[in-house]
């Protein structure tokens, strides 16, 4: 049984891909699992199939959850890391990482990774700033695993739901952190960077109002569960949060998109049975589903 699956999704960018790849078959030990997923636009150039990786293949037009989650239920090995095309590693990157996880009262591991772009460390999503998403640069700030390197013991995954398909896969991560603040799911932080990524490769994928949007429909679901640790402020300080961004179009885009998500209820059935879900599979100690099977990818092929 290998130790670790690495999953890879394809983004569509094939040089930020094999960028990643060949860290990964530099830096991996035989005891590593490496999963590339995508939608039907890789072809795998290399023939990494043959002996070096898992190639499997979604539906055409699978969000970025439902390509995850198929590779964590193809997964082998008890932990998974997700690293996003465009990540180099360190030899060892994650020893230390696996040896935290071996206490089994830690669900997951916040491995920090040096932003090549803003040239600091990043560490999680931050605490200060929940529920909207941004990213911590101090390891004591940290609230919970962002999605580009995290370690996370598989069986827990499972448990958690997986990443949740119905929302922007740029809210994926702060999602399963409040997942997992709300079902008090304890993770720790790693403070030493042994990997890279650009923020350009794993920045928000949408609009700052259609982030703004999407944080606040997380908080308008999540504030009205017990134990979520979330709450919605007043309308009128929210009005006055909108005014005072007017200066700079991209915040007061996002502070726009806050003030009508916070309204938007779309989501809290979803979120509710997600967490309900969560919570029976963890103190019933079974493992639930990650998708309807109606609606799972399909898997074209796997290496032998």
């Amino acid at each position: 049984m290998p130790r670790l699956s690495l999953i890879v999704p394809f983004q569509r960018d094939a040089a930020a891909l094999e960028t990643t790849v060949v860290s990964i078959l530099e830096s991996r030990t035989q005891e590593d699992e490496l999963i590339i997923v995508h939608d039907g636009d890789y072809d795998d150039p290399y023939q990494l199939a043959c002996d070096e990786a898992v190639v499997l293949e979604t539906e055409r037009g699978a969000s970025l959850a439902e390509q995850l989650n198929l590779a964590v239920r193809a997964a082998c090995s008890p932990a998974v890391q997700v690293l996003l095309p465009g990540t180099t590693l360190q030899a060892g990157w994650c020893d230390q990482a696996m040896e935290v996880l071996e206490d089994s009262d830690v669900h997951a591991v916040s491995m920090a990774y040096f932003d090549t772009d803003a040239r600091h460390v990043v560490f999680g999503i931050d605490q200060a700033h929940i529920p909207h998403r941004q990213v911590a640069t101090s390891a004591d700030q940290v609230a919970g695993p962002l999605l580009a390197g995290t370690l996370i013991r598989r069986r827990s995954l499972i448990k958690l739901g997986g990443w949740c398909e119905r929302i922007p896969e740029s809210l994926i991560d702060l999602e399963l952190t409040l997942l997992m603040r709300s079902l008090s799911i304890d993770f720790e932080v790693i403070e030493s960077s042994n990997m890279q990524l650009s923020a350009a490769v794993r920045g928000p994928k949408c609009s700052a109002f259609e982030l703004g949007k999407g944080c606040g429909m997380l908080a308008c679901a999540y504030s009205e569960l017990p134990d979520s640790h979330v709450t919605v402020e007043p309308l009128v300080r929210r009005i006055g949060q909108l005014a005072s961004g007017l200066l700079n179009p991209k915040v007061a885009a996002e502070r726009l998109g806050w003030v009508l998500g916070v309204r938007d209820r779309s989501w809290s059935q979803t979120i509710a049975e997600r967490v309900e879900l969560a919570g029976s599979a963890f103190h019933a100690a079974a493992t639930i589903p990650l998708a309807k099977p109606e609606s799972q990818p399909s898997v074209s092929r796997r290496a032998a």
